[in-house]
């Protein structure tokens, strides 16, 4: 009763869950194009998820795995019969490869031809974690599958989960439900922090003991993906901005469900991985561009975006790719032989930057 009192209440003030805002990019968050200025540009179409195993960085694309080989080429190091999902490392030579069919495969040393399967089907494997005995996933939604991001989204769903899976007994357990679109994961001590895309936040969830969720951090400007450990802290990958036109759309349900019926998918209002190749996309007339020129506050539906957080998993620097940039659809980041490397599905490319000479800035 109360719940329906207060937003009853927030839809005339407009405010909560009705308010269209955006916090904006300052602070730690400020833009900069240091996403677009990497001098080491590594192209590889459909690129997706990142991980590091026996030293070496490994990057997922479609069907396809790949390792990058020390002269900085992609080399294919394997095949599978779906999509690869997502990645994770086990320890420091296993690897676990979701597919987008709902199994697990896990390689390296005593793992070798082991599969798991989802526990609630196919559904949609958004991220992975691996720690001890304990495999960690993510699943982003039973209503979609992760291709379908952007109706899940619109639909407004929360039936994302998180899940743990014994590596030696295959035994599941689900620790949380009910998530908008939980799509990072990071063990942390005792506890396992996720990111929940649809409400733009992170929270730390205890494992060890019964405790209630915890936000760490709220309201982001962008819809945080996946998480990875890194120099005094973590990365964090945010794989589209927000918008106050996206934010007015989600809390009009008539509009969305036309929308969602009658109107071709390239063409909805909504967050994409990469926009701004067509005229016929939302926005993309005189509201954006004026003589061929992007507007410079033009609202955009993709950027690229990579967050630092601390120990805290406070943000303290990010890197970008802004409206006019070719680094967007950030799905990945992770630290590797001195270097972070970050995975741009949008742009189908991974950028290398030395972590010496972030400095302050990220």
């Amino acid at each position: 009763m109360i719940g329906s009192l207060t937003r009853a209440w927030d839809n005339l003030l407009g405010r909560g869950e009705a308010a269209v805002t955006v916090p904006p990019l300052d602070g730690a968050l400020r833009p900069n194009r240091r996403l677009d200025e990497a001098a080491e540009r590594l192209p590889l179409a459909e690129v997706d998820s990142l991980a590091v195993v026996s030293g070496r960085l490994l990057a997922a694309a479609g069907e396809t795995l790949y390792a990058l080989d020390d002269a900085g080429t992609w080399q294919r190091r394997g095949g599978y019969e779906a999509e690869i999902a997502c990645l994770a490392a086990i320890g420091e030579r296993g690897l676990a490869v979701a597919l987008a069919d709902g199994r697990i495969l896990l390689e390296g040393e005593g793992l070798e031809g082991r599969r798991l399967d989802a526990p609630e089907g196919p559904g949609c494997i958004t991220a992975l974690a691996a720690a001890g005995s304990g495999l960690y996933l993510a699943i982003g939604s039973t209503r979609h599958a992760a291709a379908d991001w952007q109706a899940d989204l619109l639909q407004r769903n929360a039936s994302g989960s998180i899940w743990r899976i014994d590596l030696e007994d295959g035994s599941t357990a689900r620790i949380a439900q009910g998530l908008a679109y939980p799509a990072g994961l990071a063990l942390d001590g005792e506890s396992l922090v996720y990111s929940e895309a649809w409400k733009h936040r992170l929270v730390r969830l205890p494992l060890a003991r019964a405790g209630r969720p915890e936000v760490l951090a709220a309201d982001l400007p962008g819809y945080p993906g996946r998480l990875s450990a890194g120099t005094g802290g973590h990365w964090l990958a945010v794989f589209a901005p927000r918008s106050q036109l996206v934010e007015l759309v989600l809390r009009e349900p008539h509009y969305r469900d036309r929308m969602l019926a009658e109107v071709a998918r390239p063409f909805w209002i909504a967050p994409k991985l990469r926009s701004g190749r067509t005229f016929y996309e939302p926005l993309q007339g005189g509201a954006v561009k004026h003589l061929g020129l992007l507007k410079p506050w033009a609202p955009t539906l993709s950027a690229g975006l990579c967050v630092r957080l601390d120990a805290g998993f406070q943000p303290q620097a990010s890197l970008h790719s802004r409206a006019d940039g070719a680094t967007h659809g950030v799905t990945a980041a992770v630290e590797q032989g001195g270097r972070l490397y970050v995975a741009a599905r949008g742009d189908g490319l991974v950028v290398s930057l030395a972590l010496e000479e972030l400095g302050d800035e990220a």
